[in-house]
């Protein structure tokens, strides 16, 4: 087998095409069933394009204010180090790489008594892991099982739902098996990982050793060497297990899904229907993400058999438990499953087979969502400020939304999300009430207008300087039909790259203007920042600016997906001008910054740094 090695990246653009060609031959040897053998990977991981590239993602991360054990951020530290001193940092511990212990802190299970252990790297071993996945992920994206959905990009849980009520509408099978894996990334195997590492094309033993440390890198007052396990928190931890799990992923399609029939059908779902006629095989497909799956099948006996072969294999094969009590086995014609927060139940209705698949959001999950909002909410009567109170309920409802997007694929979304609805309402005209708020129709708010312009419903609401901000409810949802995941579509193709923009874009401009820019806004009113310039033209006009610079940042020339800011391009041309849309430019709050500072960033590329020199220019006047 041919090693592939590729030319050093010497800027993100070359690191681009290297990706993108290390996930084109990954795919051809998967589909001419064979693996990929890479090597030479230590040399593109040291670059200062992939470098430059890791810091930049952690940094746009919040928890890279969280410090590990040596205290270290990313903002108080490693920003504020000199360019060659950073890179020659991070290649330097590369070259001889010994992991910092890491720190451990826990955080309660969404309602359960138990506790998740999470482990904190410190800031300087999260960039090296960040070097690693950007590397080595579009190899194993090209590998990875279609229907494996956890962690992985351009992939989330709406589409493993949405894979799972597909199977069940086209299929007619009704047993579902339940998986729970007993403290999976407590038990990972370092040697059967390592292994599968290799198998998958990882031939740079230098990379292998660095991993292995990162395995064993021990655990502050707790174990100097850690010999089992994937530490919850690592930024490599998801992309690991799921390269962990995949013996198990490519152990069931080779007993059903990639069966071959005698005739090549287009249609999936006919050559199953085939198979099942024409074998005696056992009908299952998987759905996993990450350690949650379930295993679709056809008869209560088939998912019996099924259950005990999975546990034999994982105890054999991965050294993993099955939990046979929490693994269940469910007929979604008579009971509902839960999977991924979701609940998930066959019931009558007009369809070819007389019956429908009905989803919700799980209703104990999302009770105690809704409950911790309501303690939020209350919690505000100690806000004394006007300015502080406003940016506060911008931040509930960017809560509020971030739950109806989660669900919002569900059918019966607006069903289970109404009944809780006016329990937040009525706690926030109470907390709103005593500082002048009053019940407002949704339409003429000013806040969350793509959302609120079409509902007439009285929520409460407060005025400030002439702009109306409601706090937004929980019955603003209609359920959004999820599209089913188009396997081509991936971050490391031209092609995928396209067709992700073409799924996303479904989601007006306008509607992504309102989720990021109200809390951009508040924040201004809750630092105190109310000079003339931030004024009502200023709160309406920054819309237009998102959507004329199509939500890229002027500098980066990127997509903003959050931490949106809008630049005054020249703050000194009076208050009949400065908020005038033209003179307005969208940007990444990071990108900003590097306007406003007076440090030198010409190593960048020389179009971002054109880019920021020019903006500089216009802020001191130098039109």
């Amino acid at each position: 087998m041919l090693a592939q090695k590729f030319d050093y990246p010497e800027t993100e653009q070359q690191l681009r095409d290297i990706q993108d060609k290390m996930y084109d031959i990954s795919r051809k040897y998967k589909e001419s069933a064979s693996r990929p053998s890479f090597k030479g990977l230590m040399e593109i991981i040291k670059s200062d394009a992939v470098i430059i590239s890791a810091i930049h993602n952690i940094k746009s991360n919040k928890g890279s204010q969280t410090p590990g054990i040596d205290n270290e951020t990313m903002q108080h530290n490693i920003l504020n180090m000199e360019y060659t001193e950073v890179i020659m940092r991070v290649k330097e511990l590369l070259t001889q790489y010994k992991p910092i212990q890491i720190k451990r802190t826990c955080i309660p299970k969404p309602g359960k008594k138990e506790m998740r252990q999470l482990g904190i790297p410190t800031i300087i071993d999260r960039i090296v892991q960040e070097c690693i996945r950007i590397v080595i992920e579009p190899i194993f994206e090209a590998q990875f099982y279609k229907h494996s959905y956890g962690f992985r990009p351009m992939r989330g849980t709406d589409m493993a739902l949405e894979t799972a009520v597909k199977y069940v509408a086209l299929s007619n099978q009704y047993w579902f098996i339940e998986g729970d894996i007993k403290k999976f990334f407590d038990t990972v195997n370092h040697r059967i990982l390592l292994k599968r590492l290799w198998h998958m094309g990882i031939r740079d033993k230098r990379l292998l050793m660095i991993i292995k440390e990162m395995l064993k890198a021990g655990i502050m007052e707790q174990t100097s060497v850690n010999e089992l396990g994937l530490v919850q928190g690592g930024i490599l931890s998801p992309l690991l297990a799921n390269v962990y799990l995949d013996i198990f992923d490519q152990w069931i399609v080779k007993q059903w899904t990639n069966k071959k029939t005698r005739y090549p059908y287009k249609d999936e779902y006919v050559a199953r229907k085939v198979l099942k006629r024409d074998s005696n095989l056992q009908p299952m497909v998987l759905v996993r993400y990450c350690d949650d799956w379930v295993i679709l099948t056809d008869t209560k006996q088939n998912a019996e058999k099924l259950k005990v072969r999975v546990s034999h294999f994982l105890k054999e094969k991965l050294k993993l438990d099955l939990s046979l009590e929490k693994t269940v086995i469910t007929n979604v014609k008579k009971k509902c499953i839960k999977f991924l927060g979701f609940e998930f139940k066959v019931v009558k209705g007009k369809s070819r087979t007389g019956f429908v698949v009905r989803t919700m959001p799980d209703r104990n999950k999302v009770r105690q969502k809704v409950d911790k909002i309501l303690e939020e909410i209350k919690k505000l009567k100690t806000v004394t400020q006007k300015e502080q109170l406003i940016h506060k309920i911008n931040i509930v409802n960017s809560k509020i939304r971030g739950i109806i997007n989660y669900y919002i694929g569900c059918t019966w979304v607006n069903v289970i999300l109404g009944k809780l609805s006016r329990k937040l309402q009525w706690a926030g005209h109470k907390l709103l009430n005593r500082v002048g708020g009053k019940w407002v129709k949704a339409n003429e708010t000013n806040n969350l207008q793509s959302i609120h312009q079409d509902y007439t419903v009285q929520i409460p609401a407060i005025e400030y300087k002439g702009v109306k901000v409601g706090l937004t409810s929980l019955e603003f949802c209609r359920w959004n039909m999820t599209l089913t995941k188009n396997q081509k579509e991936t971050p490391y193709s031209s092609e995928g790259r396209n067709l992700n923009f073409e799924r996303t874009k479904k989601k007006p401009l306008k509607v992504r203007a309102d989720e990021l820019l109200n809390l951009e806004y508040s924040e201004l009113i809750g630092n105190y920042l109310t000079d003339k310039k931030y004024n009502f033209e200023y709160f309406m006009n920054r819309a237009y600016a998102f959507n004329r610079d199509k939500g890229k940042c002027r500098v980066c020339r990127t997509h903003i997906t959050s931490n949106v800011h809008i630049h005054h391009i020249n703050p000194n041309i009076g208050i009949t001008k400065v908020n005038k849309v033209l003179n307005l430019a969208t940007m990444h709050d990071c990108c900003h910054q590097l306007i406003h500072s007076n440090n030198d960033y010409s190593n960048l590329e020389s179009i971002t740094w054109n880019k920021i020199t020019g903006f500089r220019e216009k802020l001191n006047g130098n039109n």
